[in-house]
């Protein structure tokens, strides 16, 4: 489904790569589901996995942007301690996620278990599944994302953005 077709007052599961789409505004229709969480007109949640992934995606894009690390950026910045510490783009886009108007849900350990299941069931990657679960714990039967794992998960209504090429990396 398309992501602009959400109807208003529904709770969706917001991905990290829609996130990143948005911050780095490449995806207005992204930045548009934003706005409308932020006015209430829908819900978006995230997972507190949400927030370290894109935490973590968004310190290595600012690495890649200042040339600190190119090939390995992760290696790189684990290395060398240095390199994170001249890094503060990143940690500004994380405290604005955690004050906006998105509500975030934390994973429990039965969420660990149900992941475990979704994996075997549709062949998910951890992170999605864990978001998927701990969605499912809170009723939420709506997802946007940009990434095609999630079509093959039944009872699962899957938005996604058209304006970018759902193959490209965030």
């Amino acid at each position: 489904m398309k992501l602009r077709e959400l109807p208003d007052g529904s709770t969706i599961l917001v991905d990290t790569n829609v996130l990143l789409y948005a911050r780095n505004s490449r995806s207005s229709q992204c930045r548009e589901l934003l706005v409308r969480c932020e006015h209430g007109v829908v819900t978006g949640v995230i997972t507190l996995t949400i927030v370290a992934e894109f935490n973590h995606r968004c310190m290595i894009q600012e690495a890649r942007a200042k040339g600190l690390a190119v090939s390995n950026p992760a290696r790189a910045l684990s290395e060398r301690p240095e390199l994170v510490r001249r890094l503060s783009v990143y940690s500004e886009s994380v405290r604005d996620l955690l004050d906006c108007a998105l509500v975030v849900a934390e994973p429990t350990p039965q969420d660990f278990h149900v992941a475990l299941e979704l994996q075997r069931q549709h062949g998910l990657l951890t992170n999605d599944s864990l978001n998927l679960a701990i969605a499912r714990r809170h009723g939420i039967k709506d997802i946007a994302t940009a990434d095609n794992g999630f079509d093959r998960v039944p009872r699962l209504n899957v938005y996604k953005p058209e304006d970018i090429p759902l193959a490209d990396p965030v």
